[in-house]
């Protein structure tokens, strides 16, 4: 068989991988931002592919195999990049990737099924307390951002609860509406407006203050418990990816966080929009290995 020309290899669709499985919160930032990106990027057709599995680090460890030509990105998403490189052995290492552009970050909330007694983080709290590892709350991975958070609040608490890892958000809240367990972590883009609607009850942001786009929802903070938690995503290629084309995708993340359509759809889905270019991104990524692997060395979190 010939080799396919040039101009035909380059009619193929650009691939946007995600790391984590369909219907959860990064997914759906993905499938949000996907016509956005392929409007402001020009290469022609973006398609999201899902490679769920380990807490992202799958989809991560298939990026060290892309060509980088611009057509294969990944929806990367912090602190689940970092966390891998202290309690699990990745192929990839940060500077495996050319970080293009941060789109999203959004606090974590801690949130019970709508059958469960609890009204507040206290209560909670409380029944955990008289009832070590009894109480089983889900999210993505182990050793994640999702179990971190939860993690955060169990030390400041004094209290364990039973972890319960999933490959994507949506089946976390899926495990928690049919009653298999307790609650989960999840950010507020997937569980504020189910909360609304009454399909579930947030019990506290893990951020500093309360949302205006929410203002009924109290911190963990306020309740006395001294802890936030959060998850920003952005866009990865292959390190070895040329400068314009770096360039390119840097472009097209900025003209997407800048398009007035994108920004209403993430107004209307509780999506919160925070821009960084490619030098803040990639110091971000500096600091988020500084922060996460001090974490690591003083207190490890794998039990």
């Amino acid at each position: 068989m010939p080799l396919a020309s040039p101009a035909l290899a380059q009619e193929r669709a650009v691939q946007l991988l995600v790391g984590f499985a369909p219907g959860g919160n990064i997914d759906l930032a993905a499938r949000m931002a996907q016509p956005f990106l392929e409007r402001h990027l020009g290469l022609g057709p973006i398609v999201v592919v899902n490679r769920p599995g380990a807490g992202g680090m799958i989809m991560l460890n298939d990026m060290l195999g892309m060509p980088a030509d611009g057509r294969t990105a990944a929806l990367v998403s912090f602190p689940a990049l970092v966390t891998p490189l202290y309690d699990n052995t990745p192929r990839y290492r940060p500077e495996s990737f050319a970080y293009v552009g941060l789109l999203t970050d959004e606090p974590y909330t801690v949130v019970v099924g709508s059958q469960t007694p609890w009204r507040t983080l206290r209560e909670l709290v409380a029944e955990a307390r008289e009832k070590p590892e009894e109480i089983a709350i889900a999210g993505v991975g182990v050793g994640g951002a999702p179990h971190l958070a939860l993690m955060g609040l169990e030390r400041v608490a004094g209290v364990r609860f039973t972890w319960v890892p999933t490959q994507g958000a949506g089946q976390a809240m899926q495990l928690m509406q049919g009653g298999h367990v307790a609650g989960c972590v999840s950010t507020v883009s997937l569980t504020v407006r189910a909360h609304l609607q009454g399909q579930m009850r947030v019990l506290a942001m893990l951020e500093t203050q309360r949302w205006d786009r929410a203002p009924d929802l109290p911190t963990a903070m306020e309740q006395g418990f001294d802890t936030t938690a959060g998850s920003a995503r952005g866009f990865a290629l292959p390190a070895a990816t040329s400068a314009a084309m770096q360039a390119r995708w840097e472009a097209a993340v900025r003209g997407t966080a800048e398009d007035p359509e994108f920004r209403a759809l993430a107004e209307r889905d509780f999506l919160i929009v925070r821009h960084m270019d490619r030098a803040a991104m990639t110091r971000f990524v500096a600091g988020q290995v500084a922060q996460y692997g001090a974490l690591w060395r003083s207190a490890p979190w794998k039990r």
